[in-house]
């Protein structure tokens, strides 16, 4: 793994953490929680990471908040890239990473994996700060492969060696497989979005339609037990032909059909769904029967 591969440390967590800040102007960013209190063994405890990246300049920064993290050489943080968002390349046992931080009190390391081992990476364009509550990580994607949409996994590693006997400390954030991060949406990659909705035939005059996101499709996360993802939230808006038709229920999404005139019109439905920081607008037609 990669926290037996001793990388040159590449400088001092020194600089403040404004100037990683105004290196991404963007103002909205993709937010990931992970369980406060899931810590083992002394390790830093991850409570939530936002990230969030400039299109145009291609900076993107990392902000990983939780307690007691990156606060010794051997109470380290580690934060592993999978850059073209592909458990299946990169390094296999460190989820498909291709780019590894790795912070401590006082340094940080930056490695590639070059296809059999852990390499130093370019570090031009890093800039590493923080304390024990937030570790802040700027990068440009340039140093990332030139990646556009990329899955990271953030993780509290406490080592202990006593004699022949290593303790080991664990919080890993997500639980399982990784989260994804695109430029694009600023935020999880959402591909697809299933919809259900009720009745299933469609919409009829004089009766209620309601509208549900059932899941949301994100790029391969390399999840051991995959379940279905749903959105935070959800709203609908809708037009009947040129009319514009109010919604009840969550979201709005609840759309009663008028009774008069509605039989053989289109009806137009835009489904906003909410994840992770990131936004996916599903447009949707229907024929009221």
């Amino acid at each position: 793994m990669f926290k037996q591969i001793q990388l040159p440390r590449a400088g001092p967590i020194v600089l403040a953490l404004v100037f990683a800040l105004v290196l991404v102007p963007s103002a909205s960013s993709g937010n990931y929680g992970d369980a406060s209190g899931d810590n083992i063994g002394g390790a830093g405890d991850i409570t939530s990471v936002s990230v969030a990246g400039d299109k145009a300049g291609g900076q993107v920064v990392f902000r990983i908040a939780g307690v007691n993290i990156a606060s010794s050489e051997q109470n380290e943080l580690y934060l592993d890239i999978d850059a073209d968002a592909n458990p299946l390349t990169g390094s296999l046992s460190d989820g498909g990473a291709e780019y590894s931080f790795a912070v401590d009190n006082d340094t940080y390391g930056f490695g590639r994996w070059d296809g059999a081992q852990w390499v130093r990476a370019s570090n031009a364009t890093v800039r590493v700060s923080g304390d024990t509550s937030l570790i802040m990580i700027s990068v440009n994607r340039s140093e990332l492969g030139n990646t556009a949409d990329f899955n990271f996994v953030v993780t509290a590693l406490n080592l202990v060696v006593n004699g022949n006997v290593a303790l080991i400390g664990l919080d890993v954030a997500p639980d399982d497989g990784a989260f994804n991060y695109s430029f694009e949406a600023n935020g999880p990659q959402i591909d697809i979005v299933d919809v259900q909705t009720t009745p299933s035939a469609g919409p009829r005059a004089g009766k209620k339609f309601v509208i549900a996101p059932t899941a949301l499709h994100l790029p391969a996360d390399g999840r051991s037990t995959p379940t279905a993802l749903v959105p935070e939230s959800y709203s609908c808006s809708a037009t009947l032909g040129a009319k514009r038709l109010a919604g009840s229920g969550t979201g709005g999404c609840t759309i009663s059909i008028p009774k008069k005139k509605a039989r053989g019109k289109k009806l137009t439905v835009n489904l906003t769904v909410n994840y992770q920081g990131a936004t996916k607008v599903v447009p949707l037609t229907f024929k009221v029967r």
